[in-house]
């Protein structure tokens, strides 16, 4: 879902100044060690495998269908937050409208951290960090956060995806779809429960200005509104902490307040006149 996917990862990039030069250094080390068990791991024959489009598409499906997904145009959410195993929690808020966006996340100890987007320039600003300006692949993977339903607009970020697994676990079959961006080289694993369709995990790497690190999303509590199904339940697993985001509040298709998009300081204040306009209401006194 739009911004649930985001809420997680723009809250760990605030959080991830919280955690010392110690922290950073073991993600470091983490970092390789997942990419040498996933390089280990082998495929079965791409034969064996369902086409990677047609499970999207179910995925789509049973979502509420693309008609349903393309009808909502703006929503605002309301969120707790968890770090869970470290007794900290909060709140969040999320005011979106097309591909534009402003989130707020209030946890004690650390303080508010924001971010957005408007016109494809993406933000953060954070206690520890201050303000930022996404580029290159944090940017280009915070954009896909923007998605409503990744399954959905897959290739407005991604040029190809592959099945690179289908498995059974507790009598049910789970598939593996790989999206890769070729220009950022970003790449997301969606896991999707064959069962239903839905997509019950992604796995993908955060980029922050402190470096890359291993990110496991997963997906719960799926719930109807509006004819389209959402997930009210994420865990951000980031290997030396969990982050839990429960919708509590989810309103679709409202007026927002689209002020809070902008990068800070980028925009006048909305009753600024340009030199021209001040001029002739000078030669008009």
């Amino acid at each position: 879902m739009r911004r649930l996917q985001l809420v997680c990862l723009t809250g760990w990039m605030a959080l991830v100044g919280c955690g010392g030069e110690a922290k950073k250094a073991e993600a470091a080390k983490a970092a390789p060690a997942v990419e040498a068990t996933q390089a280990d791991a082998k495929a079965p024959p791409a034969s064996d495998l369902p086409d990677a489009t047609e499970l999207l598409a179910k995925v789509v499906e049973a979502s509420g269908g693309a008609a349903k997904l393309d009808e909502i145009k703006s929503f605002y959410q309301e969120m707790t937050v968890e770090i869970l195993g470290a007794g900290i929690s909060g709140a969040g808020k999320t005011w979106s409208k097309g591909d534009d966006f402003y989130l707020e996340i209030t946890l004690p100890g650390v303080g508010v951290s924001t971010g957005g987007g408007k016109a494809g320039k993406l933000w953060t600003l954070d206690p520890i960090q201050g303000l930022r300006e996404l580029t290159g692949k944090e940017a280009a993977m915070a954009e896909m956060g923007t998605s409503l339903n990744i399954a959905h607009d897959w290739k407005r970020f991604f040029d190809k995806a592959e099945t690179v697994k289908v498995e059974e676990v507790g009598g049910k079959k789970f598939a593996e779809v790989v999206l890769t961006a070729s220009k950022s080289g970003n790449t997301v694993t969606l896991r999707i429960d064959l069962s239903d369709n839905r997509v019950v995990s992604q796995k993908l790497k955060q980029f922050s200005s402190m470096g890359e690190i291993p990110v496991e999303v997963t997906l719960a509590d799926y719930r109807e509104q509006n004819g389209v199904w959402f997930a009210f339940e994420q865990v951000a697993d980031m290997k030396l902490q969990k982050l839990k985001t429960t919708t509590t509040k989810l309103e679709l298709n409202v007026p927002v307040d689209e002020s809070k998009f902008a990068l800070p300081g980028s925009e006048p204040p909305a009753d600024a006149k340009a030199p021209a306009d001040a001029k002739a209401d000078g030669a008009k006194k």
